[in-house]
């Protein structure tokens, strides 16, 4: 191998590294805004984020099932208190209900996996839950809620 051509090796993970920001703004709809990381952790029965707000912007949910059952993870525009959403008659969120604006949400994660959302959020006030239902357990009504405040 000549060393042109090590160097050419060489040059490819640099490449990839300076392409790495516009690569993630292309994938979370943000342009080029550096998103707000908040780590949240899920579980039975809790919706626990590393911090209770973040800069209006882009922000970014990295979210971690710790239980033992799969979870949803919901971000919910509201001025209602966490454990005042409207619910449907089996005690979960009714979505985009009086008072709520559903921004996004992930379906579902497997216990001990993990995921990410990616929100361009205005200041505001907001709700992040699980709405998953099992059997008759809705993990919304069992307190699976956080507030959260976009600034």
């Amino acid at each position: 191998m000549t060393s042109s051509n090590r160097r050419s090796l060489f040059a490819i993970p640099a490449l990839l590294l300076a392409a790495l920001p516009s690569l993630l703004s292309c994938q979370n709809n943000c342009g080029n805004l550096v998103p707000t990381l908040v780590n949240v952790g899920l579980q039975e029965f809790t919706v626990t984020p590393a911090t209770d707000s973040a800069p209006a912007g882009c922000v970014t949910f990295l979210v971690a099932n710790a239980g033992t059952v799969s979870h949803e993870f919901l971000v919910i525009r509201t001025d209602l208190a966490p454990n005042a959403l409207p619910t449907n008659s089996d005690g979960s969120y009714q979505e985009n209900g009086p008072g709520t604006e559903l921004i996004d949400e992930i379906a579902e994660i497997s216990p001990a996996g993990t995921a990410e959302l990616t929100l361009l959020l205005e200041s505001g006030d907001y709700v992040l839950i699980c709405n998953m239902v099992i059997g008759n357990e809705a993990h919304y009504s069992l307190g699976m809620r956080a507030a959260f405040t976009v600034n």
